[in-house]
């Protein structure tokens, strides 16, 4: 059977318009595949998880910044030593400051792992670099961006003479930004920080 020209036509005119059709379908299927896919701007830094039972570290060459070491994170508090004075807190009532120029929280990620000697150093190392920074907010009195500090005598039990203080340190309601992300955890140990008398 020999096909007429317009049957043949039409037959093409077919193909060519069920092609078409199926090429926009792929296409929003795809589309729509990326979209569904996309990061929906919430964050996770799972390398943020700090010990808190890991005690809080300081050098004597940078009077006034605290920190915690993990990996290739660091987790720094900035801070006047007078944050950590020897009077004992009352009973839920921490010592409270509020996150702004003098007081920082600050999240560095480098480019390999650290130790606490690199916050040691009266210039810090060139190696490793800092890949990554988070800035906490700066805090609202009573609200936001909180460091609370409650301060108890470590008491020798033998002589009861007191040998230190023992500063416990809670971030409440912490917001840290890269500048393009952010992300806020309401209650964050950060750990205990000892003093001598």
């Amino acid at each position: 059977m020999i096909l007429q020209t317009t049957e043949y036509l039409q037959i093409i005119l077919y193909f060519c318009v069920k092609y078409s059709i199926m090429k926009k379908i792929i296409g929003i299927l795809v589309c729509a595949f990326l979209f569904i896919s996309c990061n929906d701007g919430e964050l996770k830094i799972e390398t943020f998880n700090f010990d808190p039972a890991a005690a809080i570290n300081s050098c004597t060459t940078n009077n006034g910044l605290f920190f915690k070491v993990k990996n290739n994170g660091a987790l720094i508090l900035k801070t006047p030593i007078t944050t950590f004075a020897n009077t004992v807190t009352a009973v839920n009532s921490p010592r409270t400051i509020v996150i702004n120029n003098s007081n920082q929280v600050i999240y560095r990620s480098f480019n390999s792992i650290i130790s606490n000697s690199y916050f040691c150093e009266i210039l810090p190392p060139a190696a490793p670099s800092v890949i990554d920074e988070w800035y906490a907010s700066n805090g609202i009195i009573g609200t936001s961006g909180l460091i609370q500090v409650t301060t108890n005598q470590i008491v020798n039990p033998t002589t009861n003479a007191i040998t230190g203080y023992n500063h416990y340190v809670v971030f409440k309601n912490i917001t840290f930004s890269n500048g393009a992300n952010t992300f806020t955890y309401e209650n964050y140990v950060y750990g205990n920080y000892v003093t001598t008398p």
